[in-house]
């Protein structure tokens, strides 16, 4: 079937928006368009855009959410838990500084083994709370790919100590995911570049204390 994957590391924290699209089909989604709204719409323009899903409500992720949903005339998705975040700035001056809009409430809620249909490319959401209380992971299972947003970095994990962030709950998502997903996953992380969950698996050293 295959999978068209463009990432796009935007703003001055580099947040990963990525256009998950079906190469059938055309149809395609935004993740976590946190800045630089006009280059999200021109890579994603050529695509028939369904939805913006975000992996969780960090204002650098969905900091320009309401530009792109407004141009593409799509829903936005975002786990319940995650909403009373949008509005949160976290810390004085930092909406300025990543050039964030006021963020719209979300149309749908993501819920844990729900499936986004994107043309044919089938997207399973793992809640995965600790970074967020909604963070969630998107699986593309037969594509091997993961989009984890904050939970999970090349070498290391997501923060614990930003408002709902609960570091148990971080590593028991962490083992779910570890459990689950094989060792070749692609993870597209929030932030940085990509890895897989064989190479977290060996070199993380907080997947290797507290996970494994």
């Amino acid at each position: 079937m295959g999978l068209i994957l463009k990432i796009l590391p935007v703003g001055p924290l580099a947040v990963n928006c990525s256009i998950v699209a079906d190469p059938e089909t055309g149809k395609a989604i935004i993740v976590d368009p946190g800045a630089e709204a006009q280059r999200i719409i021109d890579t994603a323009r050529y695509f028939d855009v369904v939805a913006i899903v975000n992996t969780h409500g960090h204002i650098d992720h969905v900091g320009q959410v309401k530009t792109v949903k407004e141009f593409f005339g799509v829903p936005f998705y975002l786990h319940p838990e995650d909403v009373f975040l949008i509005d949160d700035e976290i810390w004085s001056g930092f909406a300025t500084y990543i050039g964030a809009q006021k963020c719209p409430p979300p149309d749908e809620f993501l819920e844990e083994g729900m499936v986004l249909e994107v043309g044919n490319l089938k997207i399973r959401v793992i809640h995965t709370p600790g970074h967020t209380p909604g963070q969630s992971c998107l699986y593309i299972e037969n594509e091997g790919v993961v989009i984890v947003g904050d939970l999970l970095f090349k070498g290391s994990v997501g923060r614990w100590d930003l408002p709902g962030g609960d570091i148990n709950k971080l590593r028991d998502s962490l083992k779910k995911l570890f459990s689950e997903l094989p060792d070749e996953t692609l993870v597209v992380c929030g932030h940085y570049e990509e890895t897989t969950i064989g190479r977290e698996k060996k070199f993380n050293p907080f997947v290797r204390e507290h996970v494994l």
